[in-house]
């Protein structure tokens, strides 16, 4: 992968990868997300692919997912991510416990985002919730939330 990052006025900056996609880095947040925004963003992405492509291998009725992604920066420079937060919220009668394996997996060994902020020493934690679209068969909570 090559990306190359050309200056376009006002701390903001054009991305441009594989000489095919691009988008701006505003270093002021004020058109677009800053570099650091784009890193839990990357994060947030990655981690929902492995997840939707593993719960549609174990075929899951997954309708929709959305995952929250709150990060803590350290207060001096470097200013880097300490803390990570994930919360993924799973639409559909899926098996709590295949999306409980699908977000391990995902964290522990597909999601490359994921494991690159771990190594760098930031504390990457989880939680989850599935919001179901009926009450399956014999289950009392139609919507589950959780927290390893």
């Amino acid at each position: 992968m090559d990306i190359s990052i050309k200056f376009a006025g006002d701390l903001r900056f054009i991305a441009t990868v594989d000489g095919k996609h691009s988008f701006v880095i505003d270093g002021n947040r004020i058109t677009n997300a800053s570099a650091m925004d784009f890193l839990l963003a990357g994060l947030g992405a990655c981690t929902s692919i492995d997840v939707v492509m593993i719960l549609q291998k174990m075929r899951e009725p997954l309708r929709d997912l959305v995952v929250d992604v709150h990060g803590e920066r350290a207060n001096e420079h470097p200013r880097v991510y300490t803390d990570v937060k994930l919360h993924y919220r799973a639409f559909g009668n899926i098996n709590e416990e295949k999306l409980v394996k699908a977000i391990e997996l995902s964290q522990n060994r597909y999601c490359s985002a994921s494991i690159m902020f771990k190594r760098s020493g930031a504390n990457v934690t989880y939680s989850y919730e599935i919001i179901r679209d009926q009450p399956p068969e014999n289950l009392g909570n139609n919507n589950i939330s959780s927290q390893p």
